[in-house]
C-alpha cells in the first residue's frame, strides 16, 4: 500500500527539484488547460463576429487567470502526496 506523504516530507527526503516539480507540474498542467480553455471561448466568440464580446473576454482573461492560480496555491496547499 502507498504511504501518504506530506509536503513536509516531500521537501525534507527529495532533492530540491524534485520536490519543486512534484508541487509546479499539476499547476502547470491546470495552467495549461485553462489558456486552452479561454482559447476555445475566444474562438467561438469570434464566430459572433461582435468585437465587442472578444473584447470583452479578453479583458476577463487575467482575473480568470488569477482566481485560477490561487486555486492552485489553495489546492498545492491541501494536497497529500
Amino acid at each position: 500500500m502507498m504511504k501518504e506523504v506530506t509536503e513536509k516530507e516531500i521537501f525534507e527526503t527529495l532533492p530540491v527539484h524534485k520536490a519543486v516539480a512534484a508541487l509546479a507540474i499539476p499547476t502547470i498542467i491546470s495552467q495549461i488547460v485553462s489558456i486552452i480553455y479561454n482559447l476555445a471561448d475566444t474562438f467561438f466568440i469570434g464566430q459572433l463576429g461582435n468585437p465587442y464580446m472578444v473584447a470583452a473576454a479578453t479583458l476577463v482573461y487575467p482575473w480568470f487567470t488569477l482566481l485560477t492560480a490561487l486555486g492552485n496555491l489553495s489546492f498545492a496547499s491541501m494536497c497529500r502526496f
